[in-house]
């Protein structure tokens, strides 16, 4: 058997968990490989690409759930994070339960969650899918985005904000929730648009159904970035366009059957001290 590994780039701590997680697998009969240098340089772990690995263990906080997914996605293998972070709603496995989640994936025990993606088509540029969002903002300190946004190849609305964000259900608690968006259960498959700091009496957030195209234009007067899953894609000259839509293919997040969202929205966030 095969498991993938991805790991925080930066965090010794996430090192030393690691190198817990190696020696446990191999106790297992488990072989550990990875595709990245700061993992594949871990004792014990083998150099090799992840096709042929049954799941992805991510080891950091949900920056790097992220990255194993942008690795897992196109091989459709599901991912399991562990939890070194400080709020962690992507990972599921805290510390304490390394040794019973390796006991469950010798015993290849667990379930498949399907998360909706979306993808990012920058007109004249590139293709990205994301899991969490898509974020459209000021490249300038002291002025104001202009984004102009279609539904469907409708017009709909031009705002004067900090920036946009597009985002997931499972993307909902990051930076969608800073700016004022909903919590929302990562279950449901739809598209959140939330403005962030709009110069406007109207600042809610819009919800679309995921078969909807979004296009957003970068105003005539100044240029903006674009960002998928907190990756820098550059920037959107003035006229330029960002097409969002649902990814082509849903991310698979493994599951031990933990906590279940409203119970994690409840700790993560402080709800259940009152």
């Amino acid at each position: 058997m095969n498991i993938g590994l991805v790991l925080h780039p930066d965090r010794v701590r996430a090192r030393e968990v690691a190198e817990e997680v190696v020696a446990g697998a191999a106790a297992r009969g488990i072989r550990v490989v990875a595709a990245d240098d700061e993992a594949a340089n871990l004792p014990g772990v083998v150099t090799a690409d992840l096709d042929d690995a049954e799941l992805v263990l991510s080891i950091g906080g949900d920056g790097t759930v992220l990255e194993a997914v942008k690795e897992a996605l196109p091989l459709g293998i599901p991912v399991l994070g562990v939890n070194l972070g400080k709020v962690g709603f992507l990972a599921e496995i805290e510390e304490s339960n390394i040794e019973e989640t390796l006991n469950r994936i010798e015993a290849r025990q667990w379930d498949i969650e399907q998360r909706m993606t979306l993808k990012a088509e920058i007109e004249d540029g590139p293709t990205v899918h994301g899991l969490n969002d898509i974020v459209i903002s000021k490249r300038m300190v002291n002025r104001l985005a202009s984004l102009a946004i279609s539904v469907d190849g409708v017009p709909f609305r031009t705002y004067r904000a900090d920036g946009i964000v597009v985002a997931t259900a499972t993307g909902s608690t990051a930076y969608s929730f800073s700016a004022g968006g909903p919590a929302v259960d990562p279950g449901l498959r739809a598209m959140f648009v939330t403005a962030v700091a709009p110069h406007s009496l109207f600042s809610r957030t819009l919800v679309f159904e995921p078969d909807r195209v979004l296009s957003l234009v970068a105003g005539s007067d100044r240029p903006v970035g674009v960002e998928v899953d907190a990756y820098d894609l550059g920037e959107l000259s003035p006229g330029q366009a960002v097409r969002v839509t649902a990814g082509d293919m849903d991310a698979r997040f493994a599951t031990m059957g933990g906590k279940r969202f409203p119970h994690t929205l409840q700790h993560k966030l402080g709800l259940d001290g009152d």
